[in-house]
């Protein structure tokens, strides 16, 4: 019996990174026009909104609903955001997007998935699905908008072992979340499991 050996050819992260997106396969050819739908299966839409940071969108879905359509997750509260969600429900629009929203519904408390969610509930006069921990968390992040990190926050975090740089950085992001967020509805439809 003879035994074979083969050198192995080293790997550097940049073959290592084409050959995984070789094998990606995306079933759409691009992604939707700004203020246009994709129907991606009966009855949901893919919406993608930009975003002002270096993750510069976030997908978006209208699924039909009863008398119109669910909004899930909304894009974070810029101008670009709503003028794309002008575009997508014009008055007298395609028959696509002339439906409804009669609710809308968020994953979480990201300014990218709340952002526009006071918004649209305001404009289409609908409620606001939301857990209710990521509904008062939001709450919460929103009401320190302008305020300067407090004493105990950075004492915590000293104490957890962050160094001063990394302190400094939270110091100058503290308080900077309601600037990407519309006011959220003074109530929610509470979503739980089951």
């Amino acid at each position: 019996m003879t035994e074979r050996t083969e050198a192995i050819p080293e790997s550097t992260p940049e073959v290592a990174s084409n050959s995984a997106r070789s094998t990606l396969c995306y079933p759409y050819p691009a992604p939707p026009a700004p203020g246009s739908t994709l129907e991606i299966a009966p009855g949901v839409r893919w919406l993608r909104m930009p975003l002002p940071w270096a993750l510069d969108h976030i997908n978006v879905w209208l699924v039909d609903d009863a008398e119109g359509c669910a909004v899930v997750d909304t894009g974070a509260r810029t101008e670009a955001a709503t003028a794309v969600w002008r575009a997508t429900f014009p008055q007298g629009g395609e028959a696509h997007t002339a439906f409804r929203v009669t609710r809308v519904l968020v994953t979480h408390m990201h300014p990218d998935h709340v952002g526009m969610a006071g918004w649209l509930t305001r404009a289409f006069d609908c409620r606001l699905w939301m857990t209710r921990t990521e509904y008062f968390n939001c709450r919460v992040a929103a009401a320190d908008t302008g305020r300067e990190a407090p004493a105990d926050a950075l004492d915590f975090y000293r104490r957890a072992g962050w160094s001063e740089s990394a302190i400094d950085v939270y110091r100058a992001r503290f308080g900077r979340f309601g600037q990407h967020i519309h006011a959220l509805p003074e109530s929610f439809r509470r979503l739980q499991d089951g």
